[in-house]
């Protein structure tokens, strides 16, 4: 957990290092484990909850200024940790009917348009994280198929000038 924490604060210092513009840090997780309580929108398990309490762990060091969920319970209760812990306010970005994929490009624009140079966590699902990821660096990373498979954060950062950079690590 160390060792990702060092790899997200050099992407975080690196940025504000820039002469040409501020560069925008995105970390990017899927929510933590489930529920069986309600078929459309679960709580968090006890597991998902201790998920939740190490993802807050793994970011209390990194400079957060702000946090994006989807509509779902899960995702707000994967991130109320670090939003307690980084007293920031939540923002919805709801994905509606939207197609994953619809949901990623509507998500990476709104980033990319409104939020330069902020340092944001964004708490997703196992079909939207791969599609936003692409969307927001153009690589392809696998899909999150595995339903046991809560652990995967993306760190990337988009400069300000030239191609963004990408850390896939577990936490």
């Amino acid at each position: 957990m160390r060792i990702l924490l060092v790899l997200i604060l050099s992407l975080v210092s690196g940025s504000t290092a820039g002469l040409m513009g501020a560069d925008t840090v995105v970390v990017v997780v899927r929510h933590a484990e489930k529920e069986a309580d309600d078929p459309k929108d679960p709580n968090l398990s006890l597991t998902g909850q201790a998920r939740a309490t190490s993802l807050a762990k793994v970011l209390a060091d990194c400079p957060l200024t702000r946090v994006l969920v989807s509509e779902y319970r899960r995702t707000l209760q994967t991130a109320e940790p670090t939003l307690r812990a980084h007293n920031l306010p939540v923002t919805t970005i709801p994905i509606r009917q939207d197609r994953a994929e619809a949901y990623a490009q509507r998500l990476a624009s709104l980033i990319k348009r409104d939020h330069q140079g902020e340092v944001i966590l964004v708490v997703s699902h196992s079909n939207t994280v791969p599609a936003f990821v692409l969307a927001l660096t153009g690589v392809q990373v696998p899909p999150i198929v595995d339903a046991s498979e809560f652990n995967r954060l993306y760190a990337i950062t988009l400069p300000a000038q030239g191609r963004p950079r990408l850390i896939a690590a577990s936490y």
